[in-house]
């Protein structure tokens, strides 16, 4: 287990890393995508707390707030993108929660991000993920009858035990799949062909909404265009070069 892990690492990781994809983007928007990918179930993040999150994550230097538009009747929105300490907070927390087996929410989200970083770092993580819970599901049998030879509890107590070496087995089966799977070429990460972009609707819809106008970068670049943003955008965010942790960042700060 990484030091120091602390409950909201999860949800730093997800806003920070939603917000990377479509920034510069409203909050609106950000609200609305998550609640798309069903945060609020497995990731158990409450949709009331998102734009706390994103205030949040602003005073701590890893948000910032690049304009506050209206259009008509709608009222103003401030638009977040990150920082560059938030860029590296990002990389950290990633890389932290993809190698960290005690922590699954963190992980599930991390899962989501990976193609951010580069198939063999990937391969790396995940793999120091799958050997930290290996070794759970070694110990589990030998825990499990010390427990029962201690007879201070009773024996229906170490149900949990087995749960909880299950729960390990079962992610371990995953991540051998999974590590399968990405050293064969599946997927898309980071220094190589998209294997996806957002289609034109999708992009213009997005833009409508709050999402960033990078978006449009994105299909421009699919078509053999040149983007025009600073930053990159949508798809082509996953593939930023995340900066390598020096241990001078700490991921486990104030919560988000």
């Amino acid at each position: 287990m990484a030091p120091g892990h602390r409950a909201g690492s999860s949800t730093r990781l997800l806003i920070l890393g939603c917000v990377r994809l479509f920034q510069p983007v409203h909050g609106y928007f950000i609200r609305r995508e998550l609640l798309s990918w069903h945060v609020d179930d497995w990731a158990f993040v409450h949709p009331g707390s998102i734009y706390n999150a994103l205030r949040s994550l602003t005073s701590q230097g890893l948000l910032e707030e690049v304009r506050t538009s209206a259009g008509g009747a709608r009222p103003a929105r401030t638009s977040y993108q990150l920082t560059d300490a938030g860029e590296s907070m990002f990389g950290v927390l990633l890389r932290d929660s993809l190698s960290d087996p005690d922590d699954a929410i963190a992980f599930l989200v991390a899962v989501n991000f990976a193609p951010s970083l580069s198939r063999d770092e990937v391969v790396t993580l995940v793999g120091e993920h799958a050997d930290g819970l290996r070794a759970q599901v070694e110990a589990a049998p030998a825990a499990l009858a010390a427990f029962l030879a201690r007879r201070d509890s009773p024996p229906s107590a170490s149900e949990t035990l087995r749960l909880l070496a299950a729960r390990s087995a079962g992610e371990l089966s995953w991540c051998e799949e999974y590590l399968a799977r990405v050293r064969s070429g599946a997927y898309a990460f980071f220094g190589e062909e998209p294997d996806w972009v957002p289609s034109e609707e999708q992009v213009a819809e997005a833009v409508a909404a709050g999402a960033g106008g990078g978006m449009r970068d994105v299909r421009a670049a699919e078509n053999g265009a040149t983007g025009t943003g600073t930053r990159q955008h949508g798809a082509e965010a996953g593939m930023n070069d995340l900066p390598e942790p020096d241990g001078s960042d700490d991921p486990h700060g104030k919560d988000a």
